[in-house]
């Protein structure tokens, strides 16, 4: 999913034809648009907030429909305000419905560009860093964003959803005049949208506290509108209402037993000043209003997986109280009048005429102009537009990036804001990586990342790295993007990295132990055109040290060597996760050959083809892949044209990097199935599964052949978590070399930087 809700969501959609244009944010708290005149009294939903158990308020709309109650008006908080700015702008109950059930919500409602439509660049970090924790440098200081979820993917998915009605200025000019309910936290003042941006009013309203960032609207910052009006009846009110029907979809008090934490408490503790709010609202209700309260129970307010569950207990409510809902049905004409007006537009897509970026929140608005490059001049292209700014998103250095319409002489275009990370530029991401074989033999690697985005305005970025434990590491590098659409990029880099290096036998004995260090520095070129893949070309100079610890040494003296050549490499990458990827596929292939016209101490050259693919059904994962390195024979004296065996799925059974080799192979296949709910929001993933493999590492290249090939294979548990997958497993090979592996790392592994 590139930032844009899945194809499959649009069928219901398929006869709206989605346009683009302009509209003006603006909240505001001043008198109502007269109320259209009826014969009958003028009837008022109020939808309350309350997260996924809002999708309650669907099964309410679609008895509505089919009982033929004509909605004069509209007012709704958090996800009342989605349901309810949906039918306003003359979406049926139905089509609400397959909405909420096809959208992807677990990734809507999660930032992050999905991982297959990231750069190159950024598919890599993923890789190495494999989760972790990031946090800002501002002024000195230990920074952090304002909410757990910005909210990037959903805007998109509203302005999506809401594109037809980019002609409204005035929420009274929809199909059915609405309101949406925000709260400004700064003031704490109840904030009523009647007109602006409907995707952004709808935004602001469900702005959770710690959940979602707040959101600037016209100067104001604001959060969801449950903080102080979750059941806005009042507004209502003010819309000329003189029936209403109320839906409340609240979350209930914990009982005693629940209230077991901080965090606990604390939530409890909002509930019950909403509880108070709401009930003074709800007190306010007469003979002829309806207040429907569904039975969700413990459906919770974060479980968009069970978003149909809580549309059919709402139906049910709806149908308990038929009698009451009756009373306000008319006749069939009147009704079919009411339908005929309750329709989404259906104007064409504007041709866009320019393309302003606006550079007061960013430091890199070339980069992201030269990103959406070739939109002026065209018809808009919604999937491209998000195509695009997902890709600039992913960049991982905006808070934001929204986009709306312009008119600017009688033309309409994009005008695009970038908003820096407020907690940037300097963003400095820590990871922990461990392995144990739970027989005494443990590892860790603590890795830590300064990264400062943004250092000029086509994104040039300085990074620090910093890695203790099982590699101690030191690297600094620069990248600079260039060209038109900004798809080059030139790198520099220069650092130090030092590790103890097992010598081990077929057996699965270690026979000596050496410490290697190599010093090196290079530069390279960079040529990714999509996010899928890219050509590189390196030239790098290296010092590299080897000395025996303990052990006898004689089966591989080690070296002193100067290293210095070019090298050429082509990357593919499409895995849609680091951790437990579900489809795509990833391939490198490298060439590196050291020059002793460059100063190298050895003329060698070193072939490597690295490919990994995943196919799914039902549920089942398939994880295939092959890798392959040939050094000549010159190079077997220096390490740097060494790769490395061993560990959970490269080798099972023996311990990470335990072998080396100048000609290594490796052929698996690791099988693996999420255990529970895939869809639930706040699940940490589950999975069970196996592994077969065979490899074989050779010192000549006419030594490779069938009889250095080594079966092994491994069972295992793995869990997705926040710092890393995590690992439980036992692994065997071939002669008897067994492991048990727990440890924070990945099925995958990233490609060796030059």
């Amino acid at each position: 999913m590139s930032g844009r809700i899945p194809r499959r969501a649009l069928t219901a959609l398929a006869a709206v034809a989605l346009s683009v244009g302009t509209a003006s944010s603006h909240a505001a708290d001043g008198p109502a648009g007269a109320p259209r005149e009826t014969a009958r009294p003028r009837t008022c939903l109020v939808l309350g907030g309350g997260g996924a158990r809002g999708a309650a308020h669907v099964g309410l709309l679609k008895v509505l429909e089919r009982e033929r109650v004509p909605v004069d008006c509209i007012v709704g908080t958090s996800m009342g305000a989605i349901v309810g700015g949906m039918y306003a702008s003359g979406y049926s109950a139905e089509q609400i419905e397959s909405i909420l059930a096809h959208v992807d919500w677990g990734e809507v409602l999660h930032d992050r560009t999905p991982r297959q439509d990231r750069s190159m660049r950024r598919k890599a970090d993923d890789l190495r860093r494999l989760g972790g924790i990031e946090l800002g440098i501002k002024d000195g200081r230990i920074a952090f964003p304002r909410g757990v979820i910005q909210g990037q993917r959903l805007e998109l998915l509203l302005r999506r959803l809401l594109l037809p009605t980019w002609e409204v200025r005035s929420f009274d000019d929809l199909p059915i005049p609405f309101r949406a309910v925000a709260a400004d936290i700064v003031t704490g003042e109840k904030v009523v949208f009647d007109r602006g941006e409907l995707a952004m009013a709808i935004r602001a309203s469900m702005s959770v506290p710690a959940a979602f960032a707040p959101i600037r609207v016209d100067g104001r910052l604001l959060v969801d509108g449950g903080v102080v009006d979750n059941v806005p009846i009042d507004e209502a009110r003010k819309l000329g209402a003189e029936r209403l029907i109320v839906s409340r979809v609240g979350s209930p008090l914990f009982d005693e037993a629940h209230l077991d934490s901080p965090l606990a408490i604390n939530e409890q503790t909002s509930r019950v000043l909403m509880k108070r709010i709401v009930e003074e609202q709800v007190a306010s209700l007469g003979s002829d209003d309806l207040l429907l309260q569904p039975p969700l129970g413990s459906l919770g307010a974060q479980e968009f997986n069970r978003a149909l569950e809580a549309a059919a207990i709402g139906q049910a409510e709806a149908e308990a109280h038929v009698a009451a809902i009756r009373r306000f049905s008319v006749g069939e004409a009147e009704y079919a009048d009411f339908q005929a007006g309750h329709v989404l537009p259906r104007p064409d897509p504007p041709l866009v005429a320019f393309v302003e970026i606006l550079e007061e929140g960013t430091r890199t608005g070339d980069f992201v102009k030269r990103r959406l490059h070739g939109m002026e001049g065209n018809r808009l292209d919604l999937g491209a537009l998000e195509d695009g700014l997902a890709h600039v998103y992913g960049e991982n250095r905006y808070e934001q990036l929204q986009w709306r319409f312009k008119d600017e002489g009688g033309a309409t275009g994009l005008q695009i804001e970038p908003l820096d990370k407020r907690w940037g530029p300097a963003l400095l991401h820590a990871s922990l990586r461990l392995s144990s074989d739970l027989d005494g033999a443990s590892e860790y690697q603590l890795g830590g990342e300064l990264t400062l985005a943004g250092l000029n305005p086509t994104g040039g970025e300085a990074r620090l790295q910093l890695g203790l434990g099982r590699r101690d590491r030191l690297r600094g590098e620069w990248y600079q993007p260039l060209g038109k659409r900004v798809e080059h990029a030139w790198v520099a880099h220069a650092g130090h990295e030092a590790f103890d290096l097992p010598l081990t036998l077929v057996s699965g004995t270690e026979q000596a132990q050496f410490r290697y260090g190599r010093w090196s520095a290079g530069a390279g070129w960079r040529y990714a055109p999509t996010a899928r893949w890219e050509l590189r070309a390196d030239a790098v100079w290296g010092r590299e040290r080897t000395r025996l610890l303990v052990g006898d040494g004689d089966a591989w003296r080690g070296s002193r060597a100067r290293t210095a050549g070019v090298g050429v490499g082509i990357g593919y990458d499409t895995l849609d996760s680091s951790s437990f990827p579900q489809r795509g596929s990833r391939l490198d292939i490298a060439y590196q050959r050291y020059l002793p016209g460059m100063g190298s101490d050895v003329s060698a050259s070193v072939a490597q083809l690295a490919w990994d693919g995943v196919v799914s059904r039902n549920g089942h994962h398939l994880l295939a892949g092959v890798s392959l390195s040939s050094a000549s024979d010159e190079g077997a004296s220096v390490l740097v044209t060494h790769r490395f065996l061993g560990g959970l799925g490269y080798l099972s059974g023996y311990q990470d990097d335990a072998i080396f080799a100048p000609q290594t192979g490796l052929a698996r296949a690791i099988y693996y199935r999420r255990l529970g709910h895939a869809d639930h929001l706040m699940s940490l993933p589950l999975y069970a599964g196996a592994s077969l493999e065979a490899g074989g590492f050779w010192r000549r290249r006419e030594d490779v052949g069938r009889d250095g090939v080594i079966g092994a294979g491994s069972v295992f548990l793995g869990m997705g978590t926040g710092l890393g997958p995590v690992l439980v497993g036992y692994g065997r090979a071939e002669r008897g070399v067994d492991s048990f592996y727990l440890l924070v790392g990945s099925l995958l592994r990233e490609q060796r930087e030059p």
